[in-house]
């Protein structure tokens, strides 16, 4: 099978590494304002021998907001997998489709053509299940 294009959202080097310096950036001011309220909460609690519990609350949250980010994270990069996937899965259904042949006196479908999207459907539902089958036989994928 065809190896996947490159990803159309795929951005020039510089732009990624400053895309990645900003990220790194607000991530560091993140966790200096987290430790800065933990700090403070932390000095009150001391001077007013209270407050311990703003303290356990603070850490608690600080934790919380990284597990979040973190999932955040994960989710996006898992979406542009999947988009990438099915992008690829598109383009090798149009390949396949534009690879079968047109009976005499038909012509070539229009992509502008509703019938050429149900085409490239019934293609995807078609390879799918042929694929489903062969992992189900246990035969190698792709073969």
């Amino acid at each position: 099978m065809d190896e996947p294009a490159p990803s159309l959202r795929a951005r020039p080097g510089w732009v990624a590494k400053l895309a990645r310096a900003v990220d790194l950036l607000c991530f560091v001011m993140l966790i200096a304002t987290m430790a800065t309220v933990i700090y403070g909460f932390s000095i009150r609690a001391l001077w007013a021998d209270g407050y311990y519990v703003a303290v356990a609350l603070a850490l608690l949250g600080s934790f919380v907001m990284l597990i979040g980010i973190a999932q955040q994270a994960i989710a996006a990069r898992d979406a542009a997998t999947w988009r990438d996937m099915a992008e690829w899965q598109i383009r090798a259904a149009e390949a396949r489709l534009a690879a079968t042949p047109v009976a005499p006196g038909e012509e070539q479908l229009d992509r502008d053509s509703p019938v050429y999207y149900e085409m490239l459907i019934g293609t995807l539902v078609d390879h799918a299940s042929r694929e489903s089958t062969t992992l189900a036989q246990g035969r190698p994928h792709g073969h």
